[in-house]
């Protein structure tokens, strides 16, 4: 083979996970010894051949992955954030079963730069940002310095670096197409599009109500952050206001439930007369009242693809950003 084989491509044709492949390479005693036996043979066949000089900086490296959540200080989110919490689980499992630790930190503001001193100090041998939003030019500064990192977001046509996360245009709009189909049309949208992931959650929306010939209203979206400290009185004033709605699109799963909260005070039931559906499919999601009808990013998956393909990056490879499974869970909200 003319084209240089990468880990990843041998991953996919051995029909093993990159772990599995690192380990067998190297001859670990955690990989079954025919499956080792096996990918060798498979690298034998393809022509894969390890990068020597990445395989030997990762013997003398730190071991461990560093994690950077910039929380929002503003919007008062924490890390107490359901989103957070299973964001770090995945990355930390992901990073473990490759025999690595995982070190997080989180910046108090967006001018602290701990993704370069994390490179820099020798404490991570790479590192997973969870968040884009006021750092996109730094991301793609440090891009051009470092190429050992990898972005949890949206996919911007301007980023220099490598994301991993949902199709955020898809999830609009399979959400808004979904309330459509149960007949809502005057559909209030929760979020804030100046950031980031929520612009293409909003694209999708705008979409997905264009194509069913559906002209939106300016006014039917509230601009709010992922804190939403203050959603359940945006929407209340919202429905005071006058305002009529049969259908609500959150840009999160809290903004949602958060929301339904304001309805139900407002003496509205859901689905009954406003349908609502949220973003993420956080493990509490399907035990909200009512279980919430969500878009799925599948966290889980996407720990993993960040850790995956960050050591194809330590290993020299190049690699490609990826969307995770997005799909709609349909509950009882919508």
């Amino acid at each position: 083979m003319n084209k240089k084989v990468t880990m990843l491509e041998l991953a996919k044709i051995a029909r093993v996970d990159i772990s599995t492949v690192s380990r067998a390479l190297n001859n670990s005693p955690v990989v079954k010894e025919s499956t080792r036996r096996r990918i060798q043979r498979i690298a034998d066949e393809i022509g894969y051949a390890v990068n020597a000089p990445a395989s030997s900086l990762r013997r003398k490296s730190a071991r461990a992955i560093g994690m950077v959540i910039p929380l929002d200080q503003e919007a008062e989110q924490t890390m107490s954030d359901p989103f957070y919490l299973e964001m770090v689980g995945a990355v930390s499992q992901a990073a473990a079963d490759l025999d690595y630790d995982l070190v997080v930190t989180v910046p108090r503001d967006a001018r602290q730069v701990a993704e370069r001193r994390l490179l820099n100090t020798g404490r991570a041998d790479g590192i997973i940002v969870i968040g884009q939003a006021a750092r996109i030019e730094r991301l793609n500064e440090l891009a051009e310095v470092h190429s050992n990192f990898v972005v949890w977001g949206g996919r911007i046509k301007r980023a220099k670096y490598t994301t991993v996360g949902s199709d955020n245009v898809k999830g609009g709009h399979i959400a808004t197409s979904h309330l459509l189909e149960r007949g809502a049309r005057r559909i209030l949208f929760l979020g804030d599009p100046d950031l980031p992931e929520v612009k293409l959650r909003y694209d999708g929306f705008l979409k997905a109500q264009k194509e069913a010939g559906i002209s939106h209203d300016p006014s039917y979206l509230l601009r709010m952050n992922f804190g939403g400290r203050t959603t359940y009185n945006q929407v209340l004033d919202f429905l005071r206001a006058g305002n009529k709605i049969d259908g609500i699109f959150a840009s999160s799963d809290l903004l949602a439930n958060s929301a339904i909260h304001a309805l139900v005070a407002k003496g509205l039931s859901v689905p009954g007369d406003v349908r609502v559906v949220g973003y993420d499919n956080i493990g509490q999601a399907s035990m909200m009242t009512p279980p919430l009808t969500t878009v799925s990013q599948n966290i889980s998956q996407g720990g993993q693809m960040m850790v995956e393909l960050l050591l194809a990056k330590l290993e020299g490879e190049k690699v490609n950003s990826r969307f995770t499974k997005t799909e709609l869970i349909v509950r009882d909200s919508a």
